[in-house]
């Protein structure tokens, strides 16, 4: 490999390792600013003063709701983890530079 195609490989695999570590920041921003909303409704729906049974059902509600948007998130981030390897990946990277190369001659 010569000077300036290792000088584009590391380039290129810094700019990827960025991108995801961006990405994977994200996707935990919005994944705990999304349960830490059904967890202020949880709170604010326990402190009401509706009557015991409805405030009961709406937290059952609530928590179900957390479950399933905490197994969104993790579907998430393993689907970021394979993208991660995937993209990191020496072949593909091999791929990229023999392409962006044939494109340069």
């Amino acid at each position: 490999m010569s000077e300036k195609t290792g000088k584009l490989f590391e380039q290129s695999r810094k700019a990827g390792c960025i991108m995801s570590s961006f990405w994977i920041f994200l996707t935990v921003i919005v994944g705990l600013s999304v349960i830490g909303n059904f967890v202020v409704k949880i709170v604010k729906a326990s402190k009401s003063k509706h009557g015991s049974n409805e405030t009961v059902a709406m937290i059952k509600d609530l928590e179900s709701e957390i479950a399933g948007m905490e197994q969104d998130l993790e579907d998430a981030r393993a689907r970021i983890e394979v993208l991660e390897k995937i993209v990191t990946d020496d072949r593909y990277q091999l791929n990229k530079d023999i392409n962006d190369l044939a494109q340069q001659a």
